[in-house]
């Protein structure tokens, strides 16, 4: 890790959306859309277990026309669980979502308990913020621009 790098537990969302094992897709999907997250972390008795994300509700529910109010999360999550703990370099996260082909980490501390989220949104901004946003290449990533438009052109 070089000196500037960032860790997970700087750049991290720490407000995360957490659902129980038993929620109903549809309830988990219509928390999701009034948060504007685009995933809910599973729980059981206050542990991470899996996560639910936009494609998971999309691949598994819609494509399927299954009716998201008799499809629990637990049968549609995504697990294992890949964790990463708030200590580890950015580009050590970036390596585990290289590895495993995932957006999302969980971030666990040395207890195992969920404190944050990072994406690789949270990185891409990063990298932007850290080139000055001259790139227009990383500033798409971080969804960044000038103009302003926090929510993008569709509502």
């Amino acid at each position: 890790m070089t000196q500037e790098e960032k860790t997970v537990g700087t750049v991290m969302s720490k407000t995360v959306m957490a659902m129980e094992l038993n929620v109903s897709a549809k309830d988990c999907a219509k928390a999701m859309a009034k948060k504007g997250v685009s995933c809910a972390v599973i729980t059981q008795g206050g542990s991470a277990v899996g996560i639910v994300t936009e494609r998971d509700l999309v691949s598994k529910v819609l494509a399927e026309s299954i009716d998201a109010k008799n499809v629990l999360v637990r049968d549609i999550m995504s697990t294992p669980l890949i964790t990463v703990a708030p200590e580890v370099p950015l580009t050590g996260a970036a390596e585990l979502m290289a590895r495993y082909r995932i957006r999302r980490l969980v971030v666990v501390n040395a207890d195992g308990a969920m404190v944050g989220l990072v994406t690789t949104g949270d990185i891409a901004r990063t990298l932007a913020e850290k080139q000055g946003y001259r790139e227009a290449t990383l500033n798409a990533m971080a969804r960044y621009s000038e103009r302003g438009l926090e929510n993008g052109p569709y509502q």
